[in-house]
């Protein structure tokens, strides 16, 4: 009688091969894309390290590559910011929460910092995740506004999207950002606190 665990069946270690080889092709051209928007398919299968035939048997043009690269930063950012809990948190941690979320999602996905991409009609991506994103973080916006953090007056999803730039724009300089006081981090949340900051009826800040 043998002992130990049971051999891996030939198909399942194709499938968990496969699913490994996708991943790859996608944390690959995530930061490619970061870098040289206009990467070639070719560029792309390079920069995966894998052979031009597997690549293709995930990726059957570069138009669905790029769409999915988008897709994945986009829905794990949405996932960062409601694992951050900024509708729950404390008033005073709102925006710490979110800023230190965005910038996690930037780091995992630096392709987050060309925006929402380029559009679908020139074999970019679909912009549905990026919106899908914005509302979600223009919902954060709405509660800093009702808590009197920010103003008012201002469009939420407005907000969202400069916030998110704001953050990108941090990541992307962090090195030279890294030897001011404080933190990247803090000093986005309170350049963006500052710059929309709610003022009430007096004119006196918060």
């Amino acid at each position: 009688m043998m002992e130990g665990h049971p051999a891996e069946s030939p198909i399942r270690g194709r499938r968990a091969d496969s699913c490994r080889n996708h991943e790859r092709i996608i944390r690959a051209a995530t930061v490619l894309l970061a870098e040289r928007p206009e990467a070639t398919m070719d560029e792309l299968t390079t920069a995966a390290g894998l052979g031009r035939t597997t690549v293709y048997r995930h990726f059957h043009a570069r138009e669905q590559l790029v769409a999915e690269v988008y897709a994945t930063a986009f829905s794990g950012t949405r996932r960062l910011i409601a694992e951050a809990a900024p509708e729950a948190c404390p008033r005073e941690e709102l925006l710490e929460r979110v800023v230190a979320a965005l910038m996690r999602a930037v780091e995992t996905y630096p392709v987050l910092a060309n925006g929402p991409g380029p559009a679908p009609a020139t074999g970019g991506s679909d912009t549905t995740g990026y919106e899908a994103c914005l509302e979600a973080l223009a919902r954060v916006m709405r509660r800093a506004q009702d808590s009197g953090l920010l103003d008012a007056s201002l469009p939420p999803r407005w907000l969202a999207g400069s916030l998110m730039d704001d953050c990108a724009g941090a990541v992307v300089f962090s090195a030279e950002l890294r030897g001011c006081a404080p933190s990247p981090a803090a000093l986005v949340r309170a350049a963006f606190e500052r710059a929309w900051a709610a003022v009430p009826r007096d004119g006196k800040a918060w």
